[in-house]
């Protein structure tokens, strides 16, 4: 009897340590809202990213290295339909497996290239909601399939981001390109730095699509204390008409800041797209009703010419506003 106790022990000791060193995570969040566009009331999620499930996980190899894998799906609550385009794959937005150790991390799969990685961390919105001044990348790659993506570790707060993805296989609507630059001509290729010291974080990356499409950013944050500061800037090609086979160099740029106030903070934002001859002017308020639990609401207001692709009619320039309801878990 005693013997089976000792036994049984034994194998619970090793049965915990087993699962110390591996771990799945189901993380994510449920957003909605009532929102007004173009003067029409509608519900729905703040943000594409906001309406998910991510499952990750980690295992401990030994030496210093880890397994890593990833997979994310987002989808609309108001609906429960899947919030992909054109009915593409659950797992559409993110899906990737990797190794960790002390070169860094490396990951094979579909995985949002550096420049987009770091934009949306400049945003005062975070690229969510109708008060985003996000600058939107132009044409830069977002996510791109059969990609390659290395990361380096931090050197006094300095990181190296670098991917590269096969130039077949290409998803419409995640690359630039036309009828005369079309996609799948070339390997996408991102490459990035970020640095990061105290209260200050500057990144500057460079994308090139699968169209051929370049595109540069500089990013930059600063934490005051009682605000954070931010700003961005991007310069890329874009096409002249639908057709064309000539891209022109276009910039954007936008200025933002974040005020916490006890349980709210207050977010202010403005972007100006050269390209659109658009501008806009973003507000809102977060109030934390918890850790996980947050209330929102939003302002945004176009303004400018808009241009031929991106008219601003007497609709679009219309107000736009959101309240809702955003739950992490």
């Amino acid at each position: 009897m005693k013997k089976s106790l000792l036994a049984l022990a034994v194998l619970s000791a090793f049965a915990g340590a087993a699962s110390a060193q591996s771990s799945v995570t189901l993380s994510g969040g449920v957003d909605l809202g009532v929102q007004r566009t173009n003067g029409q009331w509608s519900m729905g999620t703040a943000g594409s990213s906001r309406s998910n499930f991510t499952l990750s996980g980690t295992e401990d190899l030994g030496g210093g290295m880890r397994a890593i894998f990833l997979l994310n799906s987002r989808f609309r609550p108001n609906t429960g339909e899947i919030n992909n385009p054109g009915g593409a794959s659950n797992f559409y937005r993110n899906s990737w497996v990797g190794l960790a150790g002390g070169f860094g991390d490396v990951r094979l799969g579909r995985i949002l290239m550096p420049l987009q990685d770091f934009n949306g961390g400049y945003d005062p919105f975070g690229t969510d909601t109708l008060g985003s001044t996000h600058t939107g990348g132009i044409n830069a790659t977002i996510r791109a399939t059969n990609s390659i993506y290395y990361r380096s570790p931090s050197m006094g707060g300095l990181q190296l981001h670098a991917a590269i993805a096969a130039a077949e296989g290409q998803i419409a609507g995640e690359q630039g390109g036309t009828a005369g630059k079309p996609l799948n001509k070339e390997r996408p290729l991102g490459l990035g730095i970020v640095y990061a010291a105290g209260p200050l974080k500057v990144a500057v990356a460079y994308d090139k699509n699968s169209a051929d499409q370049k595109t540069t950013g500089l990013y930059g944050s600063y934490n005051l204390g009682v605000a954070t500061l931010m700003g961005q800037f991007e310069k890329g090609d874009t096409n002249i008409t639908t057709t064309s086979l000539v891209n022109k160099r276009v910039d954007r740029w936008s200025l933002g800041a974040t005020v916490p106030m006890g349980a709210a903070t207050i977010k202010a934002g403005y972007t100006r797209w050269s390209d659109e001859d658009t501008k806009k002017l973003g507000l809102g308020v977060d109030y934390n009703l918890s850790k996980r639990t947050q209330l929102y609401a939003d302002l945004g207001k176009l303004s400018g010419n808009g241009s031929a692709t991106l008219p601003l009619t007497a609709l679009n320039r219309k107000a736009r506003f959101d309240v809702g309801i955003f739950h992490k878990f």
